[in-house]
């Protein structure tokens, strides 16, 4: 798209100069059907406030590009935003807007960046934002008409307290209006059209981006257009509200859409509520807030919509984010897989681990050339392979989101591979061409403070069809008679195994997101199990376990595990046996790693393997793990009672069981542990683990 115009570019776009320089695009007014016809119109910010209207649209597929006249010229645009254009242009009257594939000269790499980086001052001090939702149709016409008689005021009351606390949270939502309530009052044939156009209406491309995150949010008059229906803001949002389902579950079985992907774009529309309540308090009756999070809090939720330019995914995020500047330059010289790994490098020096959350074989797609420990956030995926953490966990010790400089705080650091352990990359020409140090991240290792491994010896199948109930059940049957003939009956936390096990599946944590003991499975397993055995069963019987095996995605994206010295475990579904389960200094979860072996040395022997020497080992990340009974820093707590060594002599060994008094000393007592963690005393230690 970036040449379509490379003929005329020099006549169409003069340098920018001067303090925030913007181009603005005047439309001559028309019929439809008429030829498209506009002029550029340089100017500034400052003088132009509140007199434009910033556009937010998709920029859609290159295919089937358009023509427009602008200032004279033919100029090539992309097909959607023709369309928008020819929509949003008056009949009598001109319009002066702001589109960014016009207004912008996106042939110039240098021009993009810098207007990027002013982005939140063109839609902030913009006169209105205009959402073009696409092309209308019979869903969209049936779903604006709704939005537009929705009481906005009862549902901006019902959500204006999202976010004070995660059980605040849960109550509203609990007690939310739901479209999809059952009604006897109500049409069912009606209500289940209208259901279906609502559903497609939020599946729409518009919801999924990662600019109008932020595009939606900043301009306090916004408002968004469907064919010739308008809508304001708020409207859009209630839609979306009314859709959100009240706890974990599925919709109605007429409804075809991905239930994971119409929760991802419900979500981005809730995120939008949130900031523009922080921007604009008197609009909703509430404070405003303009204390923004760093950028890795920032980075989940954008790793979870769709950009056209992989680098968006964090160039989007230099307003919200207050620390944007501390980990990147906008820049659109640097390829994308640089500019992944070397935000990641800065990270882990400063000892901020969230970005594993997007890193690992089973988030990056197949295409990837990315090392392991480096984020993949072209993944807009995220209802699979995600294991969503407890606010309580810390395995690793305490987390840290916020940049320090203090010495020591780096969770570890990154190196270059020796070149013989390098692989070769085919690597495309943009990055062929990219001359720069930072290349080498590609071909490098990072290494990170661990404080237990261990290696996986048993693994839960999984499901291929997650309504195949009678291959549910045969997994459980399978796992529970394994761990019947294990030799102790005691999990190590003192839970009797098939307790630990239950509570395994679902991260002991009840459909609330609230933290469960035994009591918990002891009231409701049995319960699930008959109700799995029901031919009857529905969703309206629906048991609180079901609920909880859906949210943690067991048997499906995750699956059961055991460890050489008894962990159990919840792991990603493409791990495999030997794979190990690790804690890394911290990170919110555990992890799984496997061993790499370089290319130079299989069919020999290790590198380093020399007598004397000490052999270096290199491991790929394959995901996150729940690690049952070392979720809130178990590991640390015992490595400093008890001095703990990784890979002990069996002096260091005897040392550390000595000072446990066979899991009966006061030490335990100290630490609040029951002394069964005794089994696991050689797993733990400090170590680096390098993930290639």
């Amino acid at each position: 798209m970036e040449k379509w115009n490379a003929d005329i570019v020099s006549l169409l776009y003069k340098p920018l100069v001067g303090s925030m320089p913007i181009r603005l695009l005047r439309l001559q007014p028309g019929q439809p059907g008429d030829e498209l016809i506009a002029e550029l119109i340089p100017t500034s910010i400052d003088e132009v406030e509140g007199q434009y209207e910033a556009t937010s649209y998709t920029w859609g597929s290159p295919a089937d590009p358009k023509r427009m006249t602008c200032d004279g010229l033919n100029v090539i645009i992309q097909k959607n935003a023709f369309n928008m254009l020819n929509d949003l242009r008056r009949t009598e009257q001109t319009r002066t807007v702001w589109i960014d594939a016009i207004c912008i000269d996106q042939s110039n790499i240098e021009e993009r960046a810098s207007q990027v980086s002013i982005m939140h001052h063109i839609y902030r001090r913009a006169k209105r934002v205009v959402i073009w939702l696409g092309k209308p149709d019979d869903h969209s016409a049936l779903s604006m008409t709704y939005a537009a008689g929705l009481h906005i005021a009862k549902l901006l009351g019902e959500s204006r307290d999202l976010g004070d606390s995660a059980t605040k949270d849960w109550e509203i939502y609990t007690q939310k209006s739901y479209f999809f309530e059952l009604d006897e009052k109500r049409d069912p044939r009606q209500h289940q059209t209208l259901g279906i156009a609502l559903v497609k209406f939020v599946n729409r491309p518009w919801f999924n981006r990662v600019w109008v995150q932020q595009e939606a949010a900043l301009c306090r008059e916004t408002r968004a257009t469907c064919g010739d229906q308008e809508v304001g803001w708020d409207n859009i949002f209630a839609l979306a509200w009314m859709l959100l389902p009240r706890s974990i579950g599925l919709y109605p079985d007429y409804i075809p859409d991905d239930i994971n992907r119409t929760l991802n774009n419900i979500s981005a529309v809730e995120n939008i509520q949130r900031r523009r309540r922080r921007l604009f308090g008197d609009l909703y009756q509430t404070r405003p807030d303009l204390i923004f999070q760093p950028l890795i809090s920032r980075l989940v939720n954008s790793s979870r919509f769709g950009a056209t330019d992989p680098r968006d995914k964090l160039y989007s995020l230099q307003y919200f984010a207050e620390d944007a500047d501390t980990w990147f330059d906008i820049d659109y010289g640097i390829p994308w897989q640089i500019l992944y790994a070397d935000v990641a490098r800065r990270f882990l020096e400063r000892g901020i681990l969230g970005f594993l959350k997007n890193a690992g074989r089973v988030r990056q797609k197949p295409d990837s050339m990315l090392p392991s420990w480096a984020p993949d956030f072209r993944d807009g995926n995220w209802g699979s392979n995600v294991m969503v953490e407890h606010p309580s966990w810390m395995p690793g010790g305490p987390k840290t989101d916020i940049a320090y400089d203090t010495p020591g705080k780096a969770a570890g650091s990154v190196h270059n591979l020796p070149k013989k352990h390098r692989k070769r990359l085919d690597l495309p020409k943009e990055l062929r061409d990219f001359k720069d140090s930072r290349k080498s991240l590609l071909q490098s290792y990072a290494s990170f403070k661990s404080t237990m491994s261990d290696e996986i010896v048993y693994l839960a199948d999984v499901l291929d069809d997650p309504f195949d109930v009678e291959a549910t059940l045969r997994i459980l049957s399978k796992d529970l008679d394994y761990i019947e003939k294990l030799g102790s009956q005691t999990y190590l936390n003192s839970e009797s195994i098939s307790t630990a096990y239950k509570l395994t599946l679902i991260l002991s944590s009840n459909y609330e997101q609230s933290i469960v003991d035994s009591q918990y499975a002891d009231a409701h397993w049995d319960e699930w199990i008959q109700w799995l055995k029901d031919p009857l069963r529905g969703r309206e019987t629906m048991p609180v376990w079901q609920y909880s095996m859906e949210a943690t995605g067991t048997l499906q994206s995750f699956r059961f595990a055991i460890t050489r010295h008894g962990y159990f475990c919840l792991v990603p579904r493409d791990t495999q046996v030997h794979d190990m389960v690790s804690i890394f200094v911290g990170y919110q979860t555990g992890v799984v790693v496997r061993h790499w072996q370089p290319p130079s040395s299989q069919g020999k022997a290790p590198e380093g393997s020399s007598k004397g020497a000490v052999a270096t080992e290199y491991f790929e990340l394959i995901g996150d793990a729940y690690i049952h009974g070392m979720m809130t820093n178990q590991a640390r707590c015992i490595i400093e009672e008890f001095r703990c060594k990784h890979n002990p002599t069996q002096s260091q060994l005897q040392a550390m069981l000595k000072a446990s008094n066979s899991g009966h000393g006061e030490s335990w007592k100290t630490l609040g542990l029951p002394g069964g963690y005794t089994k696991i005393l050689e797993t733990l230690g400090d170590h680096l683990i390098n993930l290639i």
